[in-house]
């Protein structure tokens, strides 16, 4: 269904309009003022980020309709529409959105929380998380420390005996602390696994808790206790209401009702072993409303014709990030996070294909055979490739079909001409049919000896199509951060790698459909262990959801434990590039040498922590 779009975005949005030389469809100058447009407009604040669920996010695909439209596709995706008996039915490639369902998120209704003759105020003192529920509690409240089970050397929170039925279970943040606010456990390099909220919490409601306080810990050595965190994104993980309460606040509450010192309290919580009384004519209340978020992929149809016509190409790139920074920020959250490398950059992309791509395709021989393509911005990718993994279980054909997926993910800030392309090795001969589009262009193509790097492509890939994925071969310090601002832009760059897939796409619009190549039979060079020379230093855990590693346990000693990784850990990033499994890291590895220094990201507490490691020898 068409959308309206708002006066003021009409106002706002660049023209749409192409140029076209009478000789050739590609014109560098006409098509650089185009993308550059596209990518300006997809990266201004007002977008706000782009986050799913956002105003911002809206206007960004409500923009991504109207260019689709404007160069003359069609709607990609079926929609349900009521025929004249009555009956639903799903009337094919009706609807330029493919809507999903990515998650909840709560809107506090009404919070309380009052004790030992103090009264808090919500949202300055207290906020309702998303890991827990709703409800009403009164009663007594005790503090139970770190509310850990099993600590080592046999550390417990709690007596054997301890009985928290009926009870608000008060909990410090964290884990036992030495005189410099860090853990007693992890000799200077973060938290352990005992740390997270899942235990903890655990630990308390296995006990009979009705209602968990989390206080964020006076004196720890983290920044995260200089701010209260809703996780409104989380999700619930059970149906009591749990609730965070500042240093502040938590520091006022204790010493009213024990009359000592809050530093007593995290010494006595520091040994373990007891809990204490905060005293009876505790009040909490937690009343919310839960809302699932829906995110949506934009898609638009460039019909094929003859032969080719049922088979199809794609070309996508996420159009999402990560808003304030409420997830994924390597600063934090609370600034706005524009975005615009990751990945307006690589959204201007599609747009600007799909232009050129329907031009060509209207210059081709009336009886000439071309495939189908479908250009796709993904909704959603930067929480755990949601859209393109829809997709892939909801495709517009049979995935048998789907001859190539082309994706573009941070083409935006090309340094030196180097532009990374992988996938060449996910199809027969397609790195040969390829070299004389590769020939013409000016840039450098970097080419790694596999697959690598975590996008949307992956979940293509997964399922058997082949793939060609682009990125920057020379990663920047502002991923992820406040700092990725437009105005960095290498629009230049960017639109010589849309020339460059403009002739890969057009090759492969009549060529012979690429073959698979299964993981294990790609390029003969592909990294094995005996290619790797450099030590991590983990055992990874393959039981979590979710793209990444896990991190079952960390080897004494080693490159990860020196950097402070730690068990329980998800490793996502290698120098700004996305993991998905350890497959995807292992071409990494084999790339560096003993001394190298890489930045990785981790995800501890449903945030992501970026940590420096030095790689040692095997």
């Amino acid at each position: 269904m068409h959308r309206t779009l708002p006066l003021a975005m009409l106002v706002a949005t660049p023209t749409l309009a192409h140029a076209q030389t009478e000789s050739d469809v590609l014109n560098f100058e006409a098509d650089h003022r185009v993308y550059t447009q596209h990518v300006y407009y997809l990266a201004n604040d007002f977008m706000e980020g782009r986050v799913p669920g956002s105003r911002g996010a809206e206007i960004a695909r409500q923009y991504a309709e109207t260019a689709f439209e404007k160069y003359g596709l069609d709607p990609a995706f079926p929609e349900a529409i009521t025929a004249a008996d009555g009956t639903e039915v799903e009337e094919p490639f009706a609807s330029w959105r493919q809507p999903f369902p990515l998650g909840g998120r709560i809107e506090v209704v009404a919070a309380e929380l009052a004790g030992s003759g103090l009264t808090f105020e919500h949202e300055d003192d207290f906020v309702v998380t998303g890991l827990g529920g709703e409800g009403r509690v009164e009663g007594e409240a005790v503090l139970v420390g770190y509310s850990i089970d099993d600590g080592p050397g046999g550390f417990s929170s709690y007596a054997s005996d301890t009985d928290l039925t009926g009870k608000v279970a008060v909990m410090f943040r964290f884990e036992p602390m030495n005189e410099d606010g860090m853990s007693q456990w992890t000799e200077g390099s973060g938290w352990s696994n005992r740390a997270s909220f899942d235990g903890k919490l655990a630990a308390a409601f296995g006990r009979g808790a009705e209602a968990v306080v989390i206080i964020n810990t006076p004196g720890a050595a983290d920044s995260r206790v200089e701010r209260l965190d809703a996780f409104r994104g989380q999700g619930s993980s059970g149906e009591k209401p749990v609730l965070m309460l500042s240093q502040e606040a938590g520091t006022r509450w204790v010493e009213a009702a024990t009359g000592a010192s809050v530093q007593d309290a995290i010494a006595s919580a520091n040994e373990g072993g007891s809990v204490i009384s905060l005293g009876d004519g505790t009040v909490l209340e937690a009343d919310v409303d839960r809302e699932v978020v829906y995110a949506e992929n934009v898609g638009g149809v460039l019909w094929g014709r003859g032969d080719l016509a049922d088979e199809w190409l794609v070309v996508g790139g996420h159009i999402d990030h990560i808003g304030m920074g409420d997830f994924g920020s390597r600063w934090g959250s609370g600034k706005l996070h524009p975005g615009a490398d990751d990945n307006a950059s690589g959204t201007a992309a599609v747009l600007l294909l799909a232009d050129l791509l329907k031009r060509s395709y209207d210059q081709l021989p009336e009886d000439a055979d071309a495939r189908s393509i479908v250009f796709i911005c993904f909704d959603a990718e930067e929480s755990g490739l949601n859209g393109s993994r829809y997709y892939v279980n909801n495709p517009i054909a049979p995935l048998d079909d789907h001859a190539l997926m082309a994706n573009f993910d941070m083409i935006g800030r090309i340094t030196n001409d180097r532009l990374l392309l992988s996938g060449l090795e996910t199809g027969l001969g397609l790195q040969e049919l390829l070299q004389p589009a590769m020939d013409r262009t000016e840039l450098e193509l970097v080419i790694p000896s596999s697959m690598n790097g975590a996008s949307d492509h992956s979940s293509f890939l997964s399922r058997g199509v082949p793939v060609l994925f682009s990125i920057i071969a020379d990663f920047h310090e502002d991923y992820h951060t406040p700092e990725d601002v437009v105005w960095k832009l290498n629009t230049e760059g960017a639109t010589q790698t849309c020339h460059l897939y403009h002739d890969f796409m057009m090759i492969l619009a009549s060529s012979e459909k690429p073959e698979l190549v299964s993981a294990g039979n790609r390029n003969p060079q592909r990294t094995v262990m005996s290619d790797i020379r450099v030590r991590f230093g983990i055992s990874p855990g393959y039981g979590s959801d979710g793209p990444g590693i896990g991190v079952a346990s960390v080897s004494e000693g080693g490159s990860a434990d020196t950097a402070g990784v730690l068990p329980g850990d998800r490793l996502v990033r290698w120098d700004g590039q996305k993991l998905s499994d350890v497959q995807s890291w292992m071409p990494l590895l084999g790339q560096h040498e003993p001394g190298d220094v890489v930045n990785i990201g981790v995800l501890r507490d449903g945030e992501e922590v970026t940590l420096e490691v030095t790689l040692q020898a095997r």
